[in-house]
């Protein structure tokens, strides 16, 4: 057997074969920190007991900011980009296309809904005073999928991760923000 086919038997690299698309690599390892992180929540979600079937909004708020804290303290020194990693260009990328793409009432109308000259930070509380201005459909559907628990929302300059039952913000990643026509 020639060195290239048991290279190829066990699964080695050889210097003839292609790497994988940069892209899709780039893809599989942010899901995979995705995973990550919903298996830290879900220990986590195993403290915090369940609110039972309620009509009271305080119960609900207490164990969303109790859920929301213990995520943060786990990943206390968490800094933007950890989740997304190199990910990041092809988002800014595809997030640019998205918006070149659009006619120019369809960029008013996006621009007006999202929040604006807000700064937000890895493992903070997403304002509870601002609307949740998420990603348009057509820009979600060139985006990697996410969890039910996870959410992608358009924050001015930012592309944040927001996990929806803590309302955190997971990561975030800046300068997305659109380029004028």
């Amino acid at each position: 057997m020639t060195v290239w086919l048991l290279a190829l038997s066990l699964g080695v690299a050889t210097p003839a074969q292609e790497r994988v698309n940069p892209t899709a690599e780039a893809i599989a390892a942010f899901q995979k920190r995705v995973d990550m992180y919903l298996e830290l929540r879900k220990d986590l979600t195993k403290k915090i007991p369940e609110v039972k079937e309620t009509g009271d909004p305080a119960k609900i708020s207490a164990r969303e900011k109790a859920l929301g804290q213990a995520i943060a303290t786990a990943r206390e020194g968490s800094k933007p980009g950890e989740i997304f990693g190199d990910l990041s260009s092809f988002l800014r990328e595809v997030i640019a296309q998205d918006w070149q793409s659009r006619s120019p009432a369809d960029q008013k109308a996006t621009l007006s809904e999202l929040p604006k000259s807000l700064k937000m930070a890895v493992n903070e509380a997403y304002p509870t005073n601002l609307p949740l201005a998420t990603a348009p459909p057509n820009l979600l559907a060139r985006l990697p999928k996410l969890p039910e628990e996870l959410e992608y929302r358009l924050v001015d300059k930012q592309l944040i991760l927001r996990d929806r039952d803590a309302n955190l913000v997971i990561d975030v990643l800046g300068g997305t923000a659109p380029a004028k026509k």
